[in-house]
């Protein structure tokens, strides 16, 4: 059983999915299945929808206040599709298409896992919004259950709890936001195609957060 922390920017009432998503997603179409979206970093959830929403200035970005929600997942390995540039090629992607502004090769291989009841209940794979990270997405309905207690049935029942309300993303994250249609490559898959490493860099984030911090 392997135990993931994950995060995610969600409305009061929809921070899991029971019903069908009405908006599509990367591994979603509109209205077809119980989808949820959440980061294994903080800051994914953050860059997800400031991308979703076209964000691209600090002071619309300062409006964007959903609640932060943490979450422990329990899942069995056998239960996780592990999707990565190296990977992808494995379940029939190229490895663009994890990032692409397209995203209906990855939602037919979400369809594909739903169909068969007895595979896959969640895809780890590269965050489209904020290149370094990693999403955690659930296929299937899911409820919170209280954090620190036990849940009654592990593949429905998601310990949660809002870890924030009316915050705020990093003003400098939306430098690192690959924004869909922005005619600019994907920093960690351009780093993958020329063989090199890629690594979420925050220390000028945090410097000028804690600048900001300081004069207020």
């Amino acid at each position: 059983m392997v135990e993931l922390i994950a995060y995610r920017c969600a409305a009061w009432d929809t921070p899991f999915w029971v019903d069908a998503s009405p908006s599509a997603g990367r591994y979603n179409r509109a209205c077809e299945a119980p989808t949820t979206y959440l980061g294994l970093h903080p800051l994914t959830p953050w860059a997800e929808i400031l991308r979703a929403l076209g964000v691209r200035d600090e002071s619309a970005a300062i409006e964007v206040r959903p609640p932060l929600w943490a979450a422990r997942v329990a899942l069995e390995e056998s239960e996780i599709v592990d999707l990565t540039f190296d990977t992808a090629a494995d379940f029939g992607l190229t490895a663009g298409d994890l990032v692409a502004d397209d995203r209906t090769a990855c939602q037919a291989l979400a369809a594909g896992l739903r169909a068969d009841p007895p595979g896959p209940k969640a895809i780890i794979a590269p965050s489209a919004a904020l290149p370094g990270t990693r999403n955690l997405v659930l296929l299937g309905e899911r409820v919170i259950s209280p954090l620190v207690v036990e849940p009654i049935d592990p593949a429905v029942d998601t310990p949660a709890s809002i870890a924030a309300v009316r915050g705020r993303a990093p003003i400098q994250l939306i430098a690192l936001i690959h924004h869909q249609g922005a005619g600019t490559p994907h920093a960690a898959l351009e780093a993958w195609e020329t063989g090199e490493g890629y690594a979420l860099d925050e220390s000028e984030l945090r410097a000028d957060e804690i600048a900001a911090y300081q004069s207020e």
